[in-house]
């Protein structure tokens, strides 16, 4: 699809699965507005994460920051960064074995 540029039209587009729903121009603001209040039900946490991540190709080094500290963030509200902070404040090893290895 990318070398080709080829146009398609709505229709195609949905049937290839490349957009969500196609509604005529009359039900677009109706159509956008249930689609925002279906998205706002989702994890404002994994919202903003996913946004940052999407932007951080398009905003170059900024938009890598923006997704570094909201990780970060992200991190420090957790069961494992408050390991990591209570084991600091007791001048001991923090216990992180108790946390699920991810790949």
């Amino acid at each position: 699809m990318w070398f080709l540029a080829r146009l398609y039209s709505a229709q195609q587009a949905l049937d290839m699965g490349l957009v969500n729903s196609v509604v005529p121009l009359a039900e677009l603001e109706n159509e956008t507005v249930k689609w925002c209040r279906e998205i706002l039900r989702n994890s404002p946490t994994a919202l903003r994460l996913l946004k940052s991540a999407l932007n951080a190709a398009e905003d170059g080094h900024a938009g890598l920051q923006q997704l570094g500290g909201d990780a970060t963030m992200l991190f420090y509200h957790s069961a494992e960064g408050n390991e990591g902070r209570q084991a600091y404040m007791e001048k001991r090893r923090p216990d992180f074995s108790k946390f699920k290895r991810l790949p």
